[in-house]
């Protein structure tokens, strides 16, 4: 391999890393603002972060975000829940997913399209746990139908938390963009041999 693309694969898996962290030191931060509430960009984590990062790494997303989970949950005083090994599952699955889209179709829009599905599919399937397991439901289509969009009564709407995943997730998608244009510095041919001697 190149000696120039192996000069820059750290600094670019150092971007990744800083984007990730800083993505989930805001999920935490976030936590306490209903203003802020599901703004943070899990899909994109997962999904885009498995295109970028390949199918070595791509669970560690997934990782990062049940981690940050276990802690709100702990901090909340809620604990882990059945919603942990929900998240753990589709996160994970998210991370796989874009990976293996990235071997075959890596690129910005391609990332935006199926971080954009996956957070509508993930969001449908959380929201259906939801209604299954809560008995403010009642467990009808019609009770399944409010859990997808208004929610249980004196809470933002379901479809809120919807708008603002897809928010969040697009702009970790922007953030990330310049990652696809990311280039090996060309090394010059005199300094190339004059490694090698």
């Amino acid at each position: 391999m190149n000696a120039a693309i192996e000069q820059q694969r750290p600094i670019r898996l150092g971007w990744i890393a800083a984007l990730l962290v800083l993505a989930i030191g805001y999920r935490v931060f976030a936590a306490g603002s209903t203003d802020l509430a599901n703004t943070s960009p899990l899909m994109a984590m997962c999904f885009g972060g498995g295109l970028l990062l390949g199918l070595r790494f791509c669970w560690i997303p997934a990782l990062l975000i049940v981690a940050s989970d276990l802690v709100l949950g702990w901090t909340n005083g809620i604990g882990p829940g059945s919603y942990t090994v929900l998240t753990a599952v589709s996160f994970t699955l998210a991370g796989f997913a874009g990976a293996w889209i990235g071997k075959k179709r890596g690129s910005w829009p391609v990332m935006w399209f199926g971080t954009m599905i996956g957070s509508i599919v993930f969001y449908l399937a959380a929201n259906t746990w939801s209604w299954a397991g809560s008995p403010v439901y009642a467990q009808t289509l019609a009770g399944w139908w409010q859990s997808q969009t208004i929610g249980i009564p004196g809470f933002p709407p379901s479809l809120l938390f919807l708008r603002n995943a897809l928010v969040g997730d697009t702009i970790w998608c922007l953030v990330a963009a310049p990652l696809f244009f990311w280039k090996p510095l060309a090394v010059p041919k005199m300094a190339s041999a004059e490694m090698a001697g």
